[in-house]
């Protein structure tokens, strides 16, 4: 049996805790952002406890759900934790709906509200997850999406803690009733680094929920700064499209894309700044329009010393996933791949990076990196930015991770290939974990690099990775 299999969820009192409505009260006042923590003592030393925000559809009437709460934790559990959970209707607000608790499933009654069960995680667990289960009631009444409140509160001296944003979560029951409306997203692309060649890019199109239905939209690109491929056109940035999508699939969890509008992306090989365009929809059939706009903006990735290629360049992970990142430089016509000196790949900003790496082409190293140091005259940073300082170097393969307190490039899974002595280009298969210390959001992607003649380019945006 597991240590996750071990933990108890059962009817308890709370007698050390504050009363779960003092928290509700505090929540209204402005104290909950989106989450709050309630724990009496913060030990440094103890793992982290994470609780993260959850959708679902309402279902109709005479059906139930469950909403799945899951409660996470990044290390072993120095003592046995013992904790209580509450499920109550959120403060009523600008930020929130409340729904209608009760006992039981029932006209009128949204979902099935606790206070205060308790349950417990035995002493020296393996990091692992802890679900907390909310029953939904269906109904057909056509309301706005409701939100309930779900805290967790953990006793002094316990073996984790909460993290600064807080052992609360949302839960947000989405309403399925009536005619469904459609959304197509915006994104954010890499233009391909070679002249003449070229990506498909796809704008998400999501339903706001299921129907029985058949539904379709048109579609239709549109000009900004890039320019759509002509009869006429001598340069051009995309290759313009227009039609009925379908949309067959339907969702499953709210906010999921069952349908995608593809666009093909055309390289120029001109250094220039980023471009956009556009994706309009209109005449939907069995549903409404929502966000019938999007924007896809083409990132340059023609620089000084060449181009490059990042994939993915967009990216969606969890706290404690892995992803490879797959990096191909290719040089200028003239010369090798072997005339770089250094490539800088950053995850967030230069001040504040959640993961700054360099690759030494020299010795085939790979060095952790920051702002300032007694080193940081010696190292490239581009854009007039404070100067950079970067660690010993570690070749790919070696067992040690390169690693921050919010990700690390597992260098045991890290490989460099070049294309030859003679080659243009070099590939660099970069794998990244994120945790324990990330915080939620969406980070840039930054790239730059330098050679052996003396050039420098700045750092380039090159993708943007959000995580969960």
């Amino acid at each position: 049996m597991t240590a996750i299999d071990r933990a108890r969820l059962s009817p308890g009192s709370l007698t050390r805790a504050p009363s779960f409505e003092s928290l509700l009260t505090r929540a209204a006042q402005g104290l909950l952002f989106v989450v709050a923590c309630a724990v009496w003592s913060v030990t440094q030393a103890q793992p982290t406890l994470f609780l993260t925000d959850q959708k679902i559809f309402e279902g109709g009437a005479g059906t139930t759900s469950v909403i799945r709460f899951p409660l996470s934790w990044q290390g072993p559990t120095t003592a046995k934790v013992d904790g209580f959970v509450s499920a109550a209707p959120a403060p009523a607000g600008s930020l929130f709906n409340p729904p209608t608790p009760g006992a039981t499933c029932g006209p009128g009654v949204d979902f099935i509200s606790f206070s205060n069960l308790s349950f417990s995680i035995p002493a020296n667990s393996l990091p692992g997850t802890l679900n907390f289960g909310v029953t939904i009631c269906g109904d057909n009444a056509i309301e706005p999406d409701e939100h309930i409140l779900l805290s967790v509160v953990l006793p002094q001296g316990g073996g984790l803690n909460c993290p600064p944003e807080g052992c609360f979560a949302i839960g947000t029951i989405v309403d399925d009733d009536g005619t469904p409306s459609i959304s197509v997203g915006s994104i954010s692309v890499s233009e391909p680094a070679i002249a003449g060649s070229t990506r498909t890019v796809s704008f998400p199109v999501t339903l706001s929920h299921p129907t029985s239905l058949p539904v379709s939209v048109h579609f239709a690109t549109r000009d900004g700064t890039a320019k759509a491929r002509t009869l006429s056109s001598f340069r051009a940035d995309y290759i313009g499209t227009s039609g009925t999508l379908n949309i067959t699939t339907m969702p499953t969890t709210p906010g999921q894309s069952t349908a995608n509008i593809n666009v093909t992306i055309l390289g120029d090989g001109i250094q220039e700044p980023s471009e956009t365009f556009f994706v309009d929809l209109s005449s939907a059939v069995n549903a409404t329009i929502f966000a019938g706009t999007a924007q896809a903006t083409i990132r340059d990735t023609t620089l000084t010393i060449g181009a490059f290629d990042l994939s993915p360049d967009q990216a969606v992970v969890e706290n404690g996933d892995t992803i490879a990142f797959d990096i191909v430089w290719t040089v200028p016509d003239g010369e090798t791949w072997r005339d770089l000196k250094s490539l800088d790949f950053r995850i967030g900003d230069y001040g504040e990076p959640v993961l700054w790496v360099r690759w030494d082409e020299a010795s085939n190293t790979f060095s952790l990196c920051g702002v300032g140091g007694s080193n940081a005259a010696q190292t490239h940073h581009g854009g007039g930015q404070p100067p950079a300082n970067c660690g010993p170097g570690s070749a790919p393969g070696s067992e040690t991770p390169l690693f921050t307190s919010s990700a690390q490039l597992v260098l045991a899974e890290t490989t460099v290939t070049g294309s030859g002595p003679t080659g243009l280009s070099v590939a660099l298969h970069l794998v990244v974990s994120f945790g324990p210390e990330i915080n939620a959001r969406s980070y840039p992607i930054w790239l730059t690099v330098a050679d052996d003649f003396g050039n420098e380019d700045k750092f380039v945006r090159a993708g943007e990775i959000t995580v969960e």
